[in-house]
């Protein structure tokens, strides 16, 4: 098994699909596919980004303190702005209900903020065209990666 901590920073999430969440006693865990481990993580012996094996992202005494709907810009073809929706906090009666939708969509990134991780989602609608985007802030004392095995090199 490889163990990656506190390397956030290391793996690329292109193409990651967020396949479960679940609730530990003592963190968070994202179950998650086509995880790319770059070349620069301490457990790349390949020395070149593979993707990983189905992982787990464990949030280490985690607590979920936010999310919000981002917002977005619609333009039309000369580049005029038609209309402007800014972010959204989600109310945290919703995060329950919000989560559970959130298995079978993206993970396009997590970017390490002093204790906060901030997990973006970008959802998908049921005809397969881009939904909206949430933003998570996680605070933890630790993240840790684990997967069983490496699968294909990526080829870009």
């Amino acid at each position: 098994m490889f163990k990656s901590i506190d390397e956030t920073d290391k793996f690329s999430y292109t193409d990651c699909v967020i396949s479960d969440i679940e609730k530990a006693e003592d963190g968070l865990i994202f179950n998650v596919e086509a995880l790319i481990v770059k070349e620069n993580n301490s457990q790349n012996s390949n020395f070149t980004e593979s993707f990983a094996g189905p992982a787990k992202i464990k949030f280490v005494d985690s607590k979920l303190k936010d999310i919000v709907k981002v917002g977005f810009k619609y333009y039309n073809a000369d580049s005029v702005l038609i209309k402007e929706v800014p972010d959204e906090p989600v109310v945290k009666v919703e995060w329950e209900s919000l989560l559970k939708t959130i298995p079978g969509n993206y993970l396009p990134g997590i970017e390490k903020n002093e204790n906060t991780y901030i997990c973006e989602v970008e959802m998908s609608e049921e005809d397969g065209t881009q939904g909206n985007s949430y933003l998570l802030s996680i605070e933890a004392t630790s993240v840790i990666v684990t997967w069983d095995k490496y699968l294909n090199r990526v080829s870009r």
